[in-house]
């Protein structure tokens, strides 16, 4: 009986050792063994981590392009025939192309100065010709584009056939003055449109079936509807 309470008083004493630090601060023996210990950082490493660009370097971030412009610049607000017709959006090589209905204010300076001469081909001409008092208008082909236009010549045609008329350079269809449309040098085509291409000067060259015809000069307006 003695040896058991004695067992117990001991077993007692050793747990409060064990449950208690050491007088100096540090846990017995059975703690300090126990408990993991921060290990030393190696200071070599750490420099050299911090002082390396790729320990730093922020990932690069990859910018999308922009959506390109370039149909944006290309496109020029215009108005049909006149200043208040209806709105819309051109290339250049449209709004200056011979006939072109397309109104921009100062067209001039856009595409460089007036139209060119143009060469129109006619494949056709009516039986009688030259009469001062007849109206002329031209149906294109669609021939020889390269080169010059193809076209019939047509007289005293209604609109609907024409694809455009020969104007004098006064931009009448018949002159007051009883004179012809057609001239022997190129005219100084007068706008019957300002500010669009529509009025433009053209020489006409005439089929050899009849014997070589000299070349005619005249102004061309586009039919380009109302």
């Amino acid at each position: 009986m003695a040896v058991g309470v004695g067992a117990v008083v001991v077993g007692f004493c050793a747990a409060l050792v064990l449950d208690h630090p050491a007088a100096d601060g540090r846990g017995s023996g059975a703690e300090a063994h126990a408990r993991p210990r921060p290990s030393a950082a190696p200071t070599g490493r750490v420099k050299a981590a911090v002082a390396s660009p790729s320990a730093t370097r922020t990932p690069s971030l990859r910018v999308a392009p922009s959506p390109s412009t370039d149909g944006a610049a290309s496109c020029l607000h215009v108005r049909f025939k006149l200043p208040n017709g209806p709105a819309g959006c051109k290339p250049k090589a449209d709004i200056c192309a011979p006939g072109a209905p397309w109104y921009v204010a100062d067209i001039l300076a856009l595409c460089g100065g007036p139209t060119p001469l143009q060469a129109v081909h006619i494949i056709s001409e009516p039986a009688t010709g030259g009469d001062p008092g007849s109206s002329y208008c031209l149906a294109w082909t669609g021939s020889g584009e390269g080169t010059g236009k193809g076209a019939a010549l047509l007289m005293n045609a209604p609109g609907y056939q024409c694809g455009a008329a020969l104007v004098g350079a006064d931009g009448q269809a018949i002159q007051a003055d009883g004179t012809s449309v057609f001239t022997a040098i190129p005219p100084d085509c007068a706008d019957s449109y300002p500010d669009t291409r529509m009025t433009y000067p053209a020489v006409l060259d005439f089929p050899n079936d009849r014997g070589a015809q000299p070349p005619e000069y005249v102004c061309v307006l586009a039919n380009v509807g109302a």
